[in-house]
């Protein structure tokens, strides 16, 4: 639907996207909404920083998350194959076609909107949709930026075939060919600059590239998450980046490796019993209060002092009042088991930049700098665990205006 026609007779209407479903639809279309937005939502929480597996947010907490974090050190050093590149893009974007056959091409805040329908049908409806989000006058900065999603519509659909039903989540990297220097190709999508040698086999699919995208996941249309199906797509303006993966072991420091796994061992019962907090203290939500604490902590610069800052971060927390003496309280009563956790995610973290730092330095096709320095978003084991210098990229990334 265009914006003109929406704007006939009388009925004008500010746009914010194609019309909802008339009544024998809306309720598939709704059923379709949540199990999509689900499938994005667990997305986003299933790929953990590797010192968070023993916090046991998407997994078994404690000793056993510990010994995971462990098994994925000599992973590495073992199977350096399972470890690919993370790549740093933006925005996020979601398309593919829709029950009808329709191409669809929209954002994580797009697809999953409330009150309009985001899963808009035409270049023209994505720019308006880009547009109707300003508040106030609308910056040059915005225009562009919806000028930009609505140019590379026809190039992203040229990939998706028109028998193709369901979506691919992923992250843009480029908006035009990327330019090149002494014989690199350069590109910025967000944080981390790339350069990728042109005569190589990647370089040369972005050569021939107007638009790149690295894909994360496929959906189907009932909410069901696989891995990309790269036979599935056609040949077309934009490349879907396929994974990178690591050739050469980055030489992961073992004895290092075997001390967190004896400390682990000495303090996996104080540990356990810091994080199975008894019901009757209402703080089902401990674990993710210490993550919140651990990201705060890096956005403010602060990993070094990492867990004899608790109590301060807390107290200036939006915890509640009687919350906060809470959680004070029997950190206190398991002090034991909350030095030991922190201890063991700080050596984890040690241990982990040091592999990255490794992996950063190592010849490649693809380098990454951020900030002027060496190295890029991070690295990723199995699809399901991350490397990322939260010291580094991931304050750089939070500190870093949107």
């Amino acid at each position: 639907m265009k914006v003109e026609d929406i704007l006939d007779k009388g009925r004008q209407r500010r746009f914010r996207g194609p019309r909802k479903p008339r009544n024998k639809q809306i309720g598939f279309h709704q059923k379709m909404k949540k199990l999509l937005d689900k499938a994005l939502n667990e997305e986003g929480a299933r790929i953990q920083h590797l010192e968070d597996l023993i916090l046991g947010l998407d997994g078994p907490a404690g000793s056993e998350g510990g010994k995971k974090a462990i098994a994925k050190l000599h992973q590495i050093e073992t199977s350096p194959s399972s470890i690919s590149i993370k790549w740093d893009g933006s925005p996020a974007v979601i398309f593919g076609r829709n029950e009808n056959g329709e191409f669809v091409l929209t954002d994580k805040s797009g697809f999953g909107a409330k009150g309009y329908n985001g899963r808009v049908t035409s270049s023209d409806d994505l720019e308006q949709m880009f547009l109707n989000r300003a508040k106030g006058e609308i910056e040059d900065s915005r225009k562009a930026f919806a000028t930009q999603m609505k140019n590379i519509w026809d190039k992203v659909e040229s990939v998706i075939p028109d028998d193709f039903r369901g979506y691919l989540h992923g992250d843009l990297l480029w908006f035009s060919t990327p330019p090149s220097k002494d014989g690199r190709l350069i590109f910025k999508p967000n944080t981390t600059t790339y350069s990728v040698n042109e005569k190589s086999e990647i370089g040369q699919k972005i050569t021939g590239s107007d638009v790149g995208i690295v894909v994360h996941q496929s959906i189907d249309l009932e909410g069901n998450k696989s891995s990309v199906d790269m036979g599935q797509l056609k040949d077309g303006r934009t490349f879907i980046m396929p994974p990178v993966y690591v050739t050469t072991s980055p030489g992961v420091d073992l004895p290092e490796v075997d001390r967190l796994e004896s400390y682990l061992k000495s303090n996996a019962n104080a540990i356990d019993k810091l994080l199975a907090v008894p019901a009757e203290l209402k703080m089902t939500d401990f674990r993710n209060i210490l993550y919140t604490y651990i990201n705060n902590s890096t956005k403010a610069g602060n990993l070094d002092n990492l867990g004899a800052s608790f109590s301060q971060w807390v107290e200036t927390s939006k915890l509640s009042g009687p919350k906060k003496e809470r959680v004070l309280q029997y950190a206190q009563e398991n002090s034991d088991g909350f030095e030991a956790i922190f201890t063991f995610i700080k050596g984890v973290m040690t241990t982990k930049n040091k592999i990255i730092t490794a992996l950063d330095s190592q010849p490649a096709d693809i380098e990454a700098s951020t900030n002027g320095e060496r190295g890029g978003e991070g690295y990723v084991i199995d699809k399901d665990v991350k490397l990322v210098n939260r010291a580094g990229f991931t304050a750089a990334n939070m500190r870093q205006e949107r």
